[in-house]
């Protein structure tokens, strides 16, 4: 039975069986035995209580299969919203990080789902990030709101929210709450039907300088933090879980990255699970324990999740858990009626981000961030990368490219050590020497020379920074030093490396 076949006959099990007094939805999914899901594929009947079969006339009573498919009856789920605290700060910004709003004294934060673009609205200032309308309104929140990407810290075993300056650098403002209904939605060659939508988005603050053809306010990248599914952590695609998908054998496996239990992993249980909120709802059982050993798809703070396939392909966005015997289910919304609803399409491989806010790296031309470059540049580049020292060092800088530009972006230690030494300044000259030999780089600039820089930048960059940034800092160091006040014009040191590896 195809696609079409099983959507027509869902739809035919949904008249007739909600005619039944009690019946208020049909899902389709695994049936359940003692709480634990089957390898059977059934028509799930939710009902506000189970009675007992001696109280229910004949004439009300469920049948065992319709249409030779089984029937399990269910008792409508009941499940609660997702909130709670994050642990860092993420520069570029990922999915699987944590957002607030600040609407509170005690704000509500959720978890970051994912990157898209409006639809019909040209970029670069097109890109918004999606989360639940619970998470995004939470207190009261509302179109024209700020976002945040909170700073956290742990004191007595508890994380906390810090409210902060740092805390404070605005990420994004709401431009749709969204909502937390029903949504009429149809699939191609289906029926239009009701879906339950938990969602929201936010138009990030993106800032292009027409001084330097560069992004001065947030970054992303599509990625999720610590997906990683065989190696890969980017979105590819969007996709839908059908009943043909639920019908085929073997699990219909998900994954999930959200702030609090970071990566889970689940099946899907129901395409069209029923709760007291709406329908049509994707229900997912944990197939593994969450990085605390805890048998659960999903905890508070999760909400707003992207449920993601096993082919790395947008299939939902999460935002509830389940309570009780089903604490270790998660649910979802449906992604294309989310889509439909926001108006929008997902960053992924296939929808890639354009423009200095969302480049990935061999998107970038020039070694320098954000700097269109001649064609002198780039030969200049590509001369030093064809040289063995200047490679090792190229690598390393674009090995922790992001890392340091979200540092002196919004780390506060950072860019005021990056201006009070001049870093801007010495960049500019830097440029106009890769751009022109004749202009040469100064060693000191305002009474800083180039050594106060290099070793200022590597101390700051060094306190906050990854360990992986750390030790390479350590290791490249004094090596950098020793070089630093020996040119003044990058076209000589490259020929320098260049004669460097003739005489080897």
């Amino acid at each position: 039975m195809d696609q079409k076949q099983l959507a027509e006959l869902h739809a035919r099990a949904e008249t007739e069986l909600t005619k039944i007094p009690g019946v208020v939805g049909v899902g389709f999914g695994l049936k359940e035995v003692k709480g634990k899901t089957t390898e059977t594929r059934a028509f799930r009947v939710y009902v506000k209580e189970k009675k007992a079969l001696a109280d229910v006339p004949d004439t009300e009573r469920i049948p065992e299969e319709f249409e030779g498919i089984p029937i399990d009856v269910l008792v409508v789920r009941d499940i609660s919203p997702l909130h709670c605290e994050d642990t860092r700060q993420h520069h570029p910004l990922i999915g699987g990080i944590t957002v607030t709003n600040f609407k509170s004294a005690s704000p509500g934060v959720g978890t970051l789902g994912f990157f898209a673009t409006l639809n019909g609205v040209s970029g670069p200032k097109n890109v918004v990030l999606v989360s639940n309308n619970h998470v995004l309104g939470s207190n009261g929140g509302g179109n024209s709101d700020t976002i945040y990407q909170p700073k956290m810290v742990e004191q007595s075993g508890n994380v906390l929210l810090v409210d902060s300056p740092e805390s404070r650098r605005a990420i994004a403002v709401i431009n749709d709450i969204g909502q937390k209904s029903n949504y009429n939605f149809a699939y191609p060659s289906e029926a239009a039907q009701d879906y339950y939508l938990d969602c929201a988005m936010a138009k990030l603050n993106i800032s292009i300088s027409s001084w330097c053809n560069s992004n001065c306010g947030v970054s992303y990248k599509n990625e999720i933090r610590g997906l990683n599914i065989g190696g890969n952590s980017k979105i590819e695609d969007v996709d839908r879980i059908t009943q043909a998908n639920l019908n085929a054998p073997g699990d219909y496996v998900v994954y999930k990255v959200g702030r609090t239990t970071s990566k889970t992993v689940g099946k899907v249980t129901d395409i069209a699970a029923v709760s007291a909120s709406g329908v049509r709802i994707i229900e997912i059982e944990a197939t593994q324990n969450d990085c605390n050993g805890i048998d659960q798809f999903a905890a508070e703070g999760d909400s707003g999740s992207a449920v993601i396939s096993a082919s790395n392909k947008l299939v939902g966005l999460l935002f509830a858990k389940g309570s009780g015997a089903d604490s270790d289910k998660g649910y979802a919304c449906h992604i294309h009626p989310v889509l439909a609803r926001l108006g929008i399409t997902p960053i992924s491989t296939a929808n890639p981000p354009v423009g200095p806010a969302g480049q990935t790296r061999s998107d970038r031309r020039g070694i320098i961030e954000g700097r269109e470059v001649e064609d002198m540049t780039l030969d200049l580049k590509d001369r030093f990368v064809a040289t063995e020292r200047g490679k090792m060092l190229f690598d390393t800088f674009m090995a922790h490219r992001e890392e340091i530009v979200g540092l002196v972006n919004y780390h506060r230690p950072v860019t005021v050590a990056w201006h009070r030494t001049q870093g801007p300044a010495f960049l500019a000259h830097i440029v106009e020497n890769a751009r022109n030999p004749a202009h040469r780089i100064p060693f000191e600039i305002e009474g800083v020379p180039r050594r106060e820089l290099i070793t200022r930048m590597a101390d700051v960059l060094s306190a906050s920074g990854e360990e992986a940034l750390k030790e390479d800092l350590l290791s490249y160091r004094e090596e950098v030093l020793a070089i630093i006040d020996d040119f003044d014009d990058l076209h000589e040191l490259v020929t320098r490396f260049e004669e460097a590896l003739a005489n080897v």
